[in-house]
């Protein structure tokens, strides 16, 4: 039987077992280090590192730079340790582009045996319930058995970088209920706008994590309706996962009225036609939608690729553009759009030419 146990100073005898095992190969999502163990040795040592490996998944232990907070498990077969696992929380640009949410790896003594499939498999069961969805997991290219292991867990190769492959597996997760912080999706983090940031924003200031180009003015209209410090109905930066800059801003227009709520987005030029704003947006309106709320927009007639973004997210318009408003309508005529009640689950994947 394969178990995803705490870490415990209990299996310390069969974790050392383990270690030796995978004699100079990394022990991925174990949290351990060659250079610690001497350090390791020391029981009382031991103890509480294990300890901390547990403390990791509270959102209120203080971690190092660089790590985030994850639930750290040991893959535990007839009451031994074989191998190591860990979930993410939360992805950094370096987890993108190598380490992914989850990192595992089993001693050589269990490999082909299935052990590294079940315990995947526990591990994005564990990642549903963080609601974390979809997941990114990642092996070596030629790391064949990794691959197929991540394949039968219903991994979708995105691509390979720098000798990485890059899948996705969907969890199933429900979305959670929006509320002040931050939403994690597939390849941005939207991050509630602070008061100071707004400042900074109106006063023309540049910040590093800034986008050339960003904030627009519809950015500066976002943050103009701010009253206060952040909420869920806050205007949010859009940070791009890949290289941590903001690129863009979503938000609502003011709280729901009558379960009702108005989104509003927007990208920089060179963020647009990768399809992050069909990621950003589904991730919110899964989220408005999780707390009961119905999501309406508006676009203008002439802004194509925004009205695609909204269909393939199942929005429908509900309102005619207005006499005379085809093909060459003028830019201030607006549509409005809504996403009817039961319209199923949010797609997540966006298409070529999309913003």
């Amino acid at each position: 039987m394969i178990e995803l146990v705490r870490p415990t100073v209990d299996l310390a005898g069969s974790w050392w077992e383990m270690v030796d095992d995978f004699g100079d190969e990394t022990i991925h999502g174990s949290g351990y280090r060659p250079g610690d163990r001497d350090a390791l040795r020391d029981p009382e040592v031991f103890e509480e590192w294990a300890d901390w490996l547990g403390r990791m998944e509270r959102p209120d232990e203080a971690l190092p730079e660089g790590r985030v907070p994850s639930s750290n498990r040991w893959v535990v077969r007839d009451g031994r340790v074989v191998g190591t696992i860990a979930v993410r929380h939360a992805l950094t640009p370096s987890l993108v582009a190598e380490g992914g949410h989850i990192g595992y790896a089993v001693s050589q003594g269990a490999r082909r045996q299935g052990v590294a499939r079940e315990a995947l498999r526990l591990a994005l069961e564990l990642a549903a319930a963080r609601g974390i969805d979809p997941v990114l997991v990642t092996c070596d290219v030629d790391n064949i058995g990794s691959a197929r292991t991540i394949a039968s867990a219903g991994g979708v190769l995105e691509d390979e970088r720098d000798g990485v492959l890059r899948h996705w597996v969907s969890t199933g997760a429900p979305a959670r209920p929006i509320g002040p912080g931050p939403i994690e999706t597939r390849e941005a983090r939207l991050v509630p706008i602070t008061p100071g940031d707004a400042a900074a924003m109106r006063a023309g200031e540049r910040r590093a994590d800034w986008a050339e180009g960003y904030p627009r003015e519809d950015d500066l209209d976002a943050v103009g309706m701010m009253t206060s410090g952040p909420d869920a109905w806050s205007p949010r930066h859009v940070v791009r996962r890949s290289d941590g800059l903001a690129v863009g801003s979503i938000g609502c227009f003011g709280p729901p009225e009558d379960g009702v709520v108005e989104v509003g987005y927007g990208l920089v030029p060179d963020a647009r036609g990768g399809g992050l704003m069909t990621d950003v947006l589904s991730a919110m309106v899964r989220s408005l939608e999780a707390a009961g709320l119905r999501v309406v927009a508006h676009t203008e007639a002439g802004n194509r690729a925004s009205q695609r973004v909204l269909a393939r997210l199942g929005f429908r318009r509900v309102t005619d553009p207005g006499e005379g408003a085809g093909e060459d309508a003028g830019a201030e005529t607006e549509w409005s759009w809504a996403r009817p009640a039961g319209a199923g689950r949010v797609a997540r994947v966006g298409g070529v030419g999309e913003p």
